[in-house]
């Protein structure tokens, strides 16, 4: 699964020099670009206009569009809707237009993978010992990708137990892309930013 917390941590490590340049400011329409004072390390740029955002940089690029009478600014709806949490991609992934919001999850397979062993291993004994040997910590196998870890439980033999990879509508091994979740931190920390500036001026 997803760690979330790792990437709160990273995001945090990876931007805590970064500084906002207002490329264009005309209400609804904003170029903001974030990055360190001296290089382009981590950079990304926020660009709005009515009902739509885009996140771009360094770490992939994601359009969101929600239209509606309380989304015409786009700031509004990722100030409002975090329902008290850091980020809300769950939420905000319904509002993407562009970009891999979800990508094959290792860790959801492998919870998958020892959950089944372990429900099979009273039957035939050996099993867990077996799926640990020719997939889990395989040096013929890969199971980094969705395709080589297909391939690895369709090789798998052991007595009478074959395992079967799920379909897709029954079992979804995809999980947030980590850089879906930096930029939903990156959208966050870049509003704030913004907000803080104009406060600043408006004092």
């Amino acid at each position: 699964m997803t760690d979330y917390a790792e990437i709160t941590a990273r995001f945090a490590r990876e931007t805590a020099s970064h500084e906002m340049t207002v490329l264009h400011d005309a209400g609804l329409y904003r170029h903001l670009r974030f990055a360190p004072a001296e290089s382009s390390l981590c950079w990304w740029d926020l660009v709005t206009w009515p009902h739509n955002l885009i996140a771009n940089g360094s770490h992939g690029s994601f359009h969101f569009h929600r239209f509606g009478p309380d989304t015409i600014d786009m700031f509004v709806l990722f100030r409002d809707s975090r329902a008290g949490r850091t980020i809300n991609p769950d939420y905000w992934d319904e509002k993407v237009r562009a970009g891999g919001v979800k990508s094959w999850s290792q860790s959801k397979f492998r919870a998958w993978l020892v959950e089944e062993a372990a429900a099979l291993e009273s039957r035939y004994p050996g099993t867990v010992e077996a799926v640990g040997k020719q997939i889990l910590n395989s040096d013929e196998h890969n199971i980094e990708y969705a395709e080589t870890a297909r391939f690895a439980v369709s090789q798998f033999r052991h007595g009478d137990v074959t395992l079967r990879f799920p379909d897709e509508w029954d079992l979804s091994f995809e999980d947030f892309d980590w850089k879906y979740l930096w930029q939903c931190h990156a959208i966050v920390a870049g509003i704030a930013m913004y907000d803080a500036s104009r406060k600043a001026v408006a004092a």
